[in-house]
């Protein structure tokens, strides 16, 4: 069989899209996203981050798992809203791109855009955006407390930059997606640039 054409030394078993040849598995492995500009349906790329993701959620569920219970010796009452936020911006970013300091700049900004003093930042991205044009009507017309949304809020975005401290720019991202794989294609009123909100006020532990 042929040898790969970087390395030239073992044999080339895996078709790269990418270069229209073959290559053996460490160095697809190796150069993957780095050298070579891997198409995103390329097969070994899917399956790759899918590990990665998977390996990634069993952590964060660990993480989780250790702060919500400390939470409810303290502030059970966060835990049921905290539960419904999360999955949101699983929902949320199987749709949009975002890195872990995105996320916390979308919740630290709604929190403070549920702050009783008037703000005019405008939102970070469009995920700081998804959330405002669900939470604050939501607090407005009485059906979420502000308070516990605002707590809820900062409490997440503590758990983010405590879970992706030390780490690349999108621990929590990649292991919240392991943990929620994509869900099946239906219409879906969450995230959307051009729609308001990811949750819906049937979901709120009211």
């Amino acid at each position: 069989m042929a040898k790969c054409p970087l390395c030239e030394s073992r044999t080339a078993e895996r078709f790269c899209p990418a270069l229209g040849k073959k290559l053996c598995s460490i160095c697809c492995g190796e150069h993957r996203q780095r050298s070579i500009g891997c198409p995103p349906d390329c097969q070994y790329l899917v399956a790759a981050l899918r590990k990665r993701r998977e390996k990634l959620g069993r952590e964060l569920s660990k993480e989780w798992n250790r702060f919500t219970e400390l939470l409810r010796e303290k502030e059970g009452h966060l835990v049921p809203l905290l539960e419904i936020l999360r999955e949101a911006l699983a929902n949320g970013l199987h749709r949009l791109d975002a890195t872990d300091a995105e996320v916390i700049a979308a919740l630290e900004y709604c929190a403070q855009r549920l702050s009783p003093i008037e703000l005019l930042e405008r939102p970070p991205n469009i995920l700081g955006r998804a959330l405002e044009e669900t939470l604050v009507p939501l607090v407005q017309s009485g059906k979420l407390d502000r308070e516990l949304a605002r707590e809820a809020l900062r409490a997440l975005a503590d758990f983010v930059e405590h879970f992706t401290r030390g780490s690349d720019g999108a621990r929590f991202v990649e292991g919240l997606l392991g943990i929620y794989p994509p869900p099946p294609k239906r219409p879906s009123p969450i995230v959307r640039p051009e729609g308001p909100g990811i949750i819906r006020p049937d979901q709120l532990p009211l």
